[in-house]
């Protein structure tokens, strides 16, 4: 997820949304740099000079402005760098323009001492205009807060060096293979939509939602009321473990949703709109394993069906400056469905009008390319689709309308709202009616007294007790099942309750545990993948990993499953 970041630049507390992913923008560029280069410049032009001349040397500080403006809104410490080496050219002596400029590459950089020191001159100067102290002071509060919360971290080389994942010793390292092959399948398609990355690309897990907040300007509670979870922001990739949810979160497509936003701000710079920008990101997220990027899942057309018997609808303009401003898991959800579905049917538009056939990639690049020739939105709406912002978005309200949302008469609003291990509202877990709670807790207690018949005598009756929000019983009955070796029965429960909650990790393990009971051990191996996808902290998943791969004469596989096993037992998650 992308957002903005109000006055305070930096420190102001920007929004943002669940699942991805989803971005933070650097908003106060035009405050923070509209000090810069006017502090450079000389404040009165010298009696020698002509007019003409004094009017080229204000032209080259405007273009020299805008330069660095661009710089700024692509988070690119490169290009900023190559400006701070023009601007020294140009600019009087003791201009806290200079250190301003180096501080922030060296942050954007990652070079978080340099930039200290840099930034420490600025806001330290009592000469210096006051809103630029301020910025100099948030950008070192940031920087202090990274150093804290990645101390102790190690850098891995992911994707042939391409990325880097810095990552504290622990259980986060579980992630580590995971994200190595989910990136080094994400980054050709997305080096072939947007153009090869312009640098390393830093990655940061951060084991807990309150770091993410203490590294990028958000609240904790905005984090926890919009389901934030990650951020692409400072020219980094900032993702929350999926150790702080208690079920876990889709972090492998996260992870990637976070990378297209990182391409877009290199390629489109600062001025693509939220809505635009999550559009793109929730479309290709899932890219690197094959999924349509143009089709809305089923969780998305539930929230369709909910938004329409709620008559709900999120415009595009209450999702800027971010999403994270809504006020609900919920709408956030209904935000990302629809500029799903708009940037679906844009893409589709612009190849129709091209006559050409869809594709999400380069129609995508081609898209945000047109912002990275100084076009703003309703320009790039123009040129793609021959509509304006206004128009486009009442003709793409009444594709909306008609969305065909299949059967919906049953089932969530939704996506399974996260639940975070700490800080959480009581009602994001809400309680069993009191019938299927008796039947429930009785299972319960003959689960845990190694009773399984008597527990799945409760667990049925507790199902048929009344509706239950979330798969959780059915998981408790599926599991007792199998240990009683009824693995028909438990496919029953199994199989319709996936389909429904397809990221519940706890489903997909005991998919492969079912698996396993018939010596499937391909689909065995598949289902405990989709699992580590949500949520690898299971010993149970890489113990039965473990055990598919050993059958499947798959050694090597085996023996890292028994690693990444040991390595989450040992931290008792």
């Amino acid at each position: 997820m992308h957002n903005v970041i109000s006055k305070k630049a930096i420190k102001a507390r920007c929004l943002r949304i669940p699942g991805c992913c989803r971005w933070l923008r650097v908003a106060a560029v035009a405050v923070a740099w509209a000090w810069v280069v006017p502090y450079a410049a000389p404040a009165v032009a010298a009696p020698a000079k002509s007019v003409g001349k004094a009017a080229a040397d204000d032209a080259g500080w405007s273009a020299l402005g805008d330069r660095i403006r661009a710089c700024m809104g692509r988070e690119d410490p490169a290009c900023l760098l190559a400006a701070h080496e023009d601007l020294k050219k140009v600019a009087p002596m003791g201009s806290v323009s200079l250190p301003f400029v180096a501080g922030v590459a060296a942050f954007l950089a990652g070079r978080h001492a340099q930039a200290k020191t840099e930034l420490t001159q600025v806001a330290g100067n009592p000469t210096a205009p006051r809103e630029l102290r301020e910025q100099a002071e948030s950008w070192i509060e940031l920087s202090d807060a990274t150093v804290a919360v990645l101390q102790g971290a190690k850098a891995y080389p992911l994707a042939g060096g391409k990325v880097v994942a810095w990552v504290r010793p622990g259980p986060d390292e579980v992630l580590v293979g995971y994200l190595d092959r989910v990136i080094a399948k994400a980054l050709p398609k997305l080096e072939a939509a947007f153009g090869p990355a312009t640098g390393v690309i830093a990655l940061h897990v951060y084991s807990q939602a309150a770091e993410l907040a203490r590294t990028s300007g958000l609240t904790e509670a905005q984090i926890r009321t919009s389901g934030t979870i990650a951020l692409c922001k400072y020219n980094r990739v900032m993702l929350t473990s999926p150790q702080d949810l208690v079920f876990g979160y889709p972090w492998a497509d996260t992870a990637v949703h976070e990378l297209v936003h990182w391409f877009i701000i290199k390629r489109g710079g600062a001025d693509v709109p939220i809505w635009l920008h999550e559009g793109l990101a929730r479309g290709l997220q899932g890219l690197w394993r094959g999924a349509n990027p143009e089709a809305l899942d089923r969780d998305e057309r539930h929230i369709a069906a909910w938004s329409r018997k709620q008559k709900k609808f999120i415009p595009f303009a209450r999702m800027h400056p971010t999403m994270a401003a809504l006020p609900s898991q919920r709408d956030t959800q209904l935000a990302f469905a629809e500029v799903h579905h708009a940037v679906a049917w844009l893409l589709q538009r612009a190849a129709a009008r091209q006559g050409r056939a869809v594709d999400a990639g380069a129609g995508a690049g081609q898209l945000v390319a047109l912002f990275a020739q100084g076009m703003d939105t309703t320009q790039a709406l123009q040129a793609a689709v021959g509509l304006g912002l206004p128009a486009f978005e009442a003709a793409w309200k009444q594709q909306w309308a008609r969305l065909d949302v299949g059967d919906t008469s049953a089932g969530p609003p939704g996506r399974p709202l996260l639940v975070f291990r700490r800080g959480n509202d009581p009602g994001d877990l809400r309680p069993l009616p009191p019938a299927t709670r008796r039947h429930a807790e009785l299972g319960d207690r003959f689960a845990v007294l190694k009773r399984p018949l008597a527990a799945a005598i409760e667990y049925r009756k507790a199902i048929a007790a009344g509706p239950q929000e979330g798969p959780l019983l059915v998981a408790r009955l599926v599991r007792v099942l199998l240990d009683l070796g009824k693995t028909a029965e438990a496919a029953e429960y199994l199989v319709p309750a996936l389909d429904q909650y397809p990221e519940h990790a706890p489903l997909h393990v005991l998919a492969g545990r079912a698996a396993i009971a018939r010596s499937q051990w391909k689909t065995a191996i598949e289902a405990l993948e989709q699992a580590a996808w949500l949520n690898p902290y299971d010993p149970q998943l890489h113990a039965l990993a473990a055990q598919a791969h050993t059958s499947a004469g798959q050694q090597g596989e085996a023996a890292a499953a028994r690693g990444r096993q040991a390595l989450v037992e040992a931290a008792g998650l």
